[in-house]
């Protein structure tokens, strides 16, 4: 029978026949400190497996909490969350465009407001139609209760006297269910996030 080939020590490094071919350690010692150094290893691995797993554990517990955070807030929450990402997008453009105050036409506002024509609580089923929300400056928007005589003027110009009309005889009741409110902020998220890639670009 042919002697195994030579090979190192896993422990000292050192060339030496072994008398099996599985044999990995020059002496006995070696042996035994090789078995050692190998249970430790495993305990290592077995650890490393377990922080792991708990990290994962806790990342999904953290996940299936903040599911059901969200889960229990109303309804309100997200029509205000979803007004807020709409009127972020709709303000953006329209000051992108060149555009002022739909009211009284001034350009020089240090903030600006996403000012709507028929307001939220009179027509609802509105407060995410574009020609519905303009640019407006805080005089008009809040001191003058939106200014809306001027801002019909100007909305007459802009979008033409039968959407207008339309925006003003829309008498159609709509609740908005989560699924569509998440769905109408996400495309406006996109839209703000192309435009402002936009602006960069240029």
């Amino acid at each position: 029978m042919r002697k195994p080939a030579r090979r190192k020590c896993k422990v000292c490094n050192e060339w030496f026949h072994p008398a099996y071919s599985n044999v990995v350690w020059c002496c006995p010692e070696h042996g035994a400190i090789y078995a050692i150094e190998l249970r430790t290893k495993e305990k290592i691995k077995a650890e490393a497996k377990r922080i792991k797993e708990q990290h994962q554990a806790d990342k999904a517990d953290r996940q299936r909490h903040a599911e059901r955070r969200q889960a229990v807030k109303p309804l309100s929450h997200w029509v205000r969350m979803t007004q807020r990402v709409v009127n972020d997008y709709r303000r953006e453009l329209l000051l992108a465009a060149g555009h002022g105050c739909i009211s009284c036409g001034t350009r020089t506002a240090l903030v600006w407001h996403a000012g709507h024509y028929r307001t939220t609580a009179a027509a609802p089923q509105l407060r995410f139609t574009d020609e519905n929300i303009w640019v407006q400056c805080p005089a008009c928007n809040v001191h003058k209760s939106g200014n809306i005589e001027a801002y019909r003027a100007a909305l007459v110009e802009l979008i033409g006297e039968e959407i207008v009309q339309a925006l003003e005889s829309n008498n159609e009741t709509h609740r908005y269910t989560r699924e569509e409110l998440d769905g109408i902020r996400a495309d406006a998220r996109a839209k703000l996030r192309a435009l402002k890639q936009q602006e960069i670009a240029a």
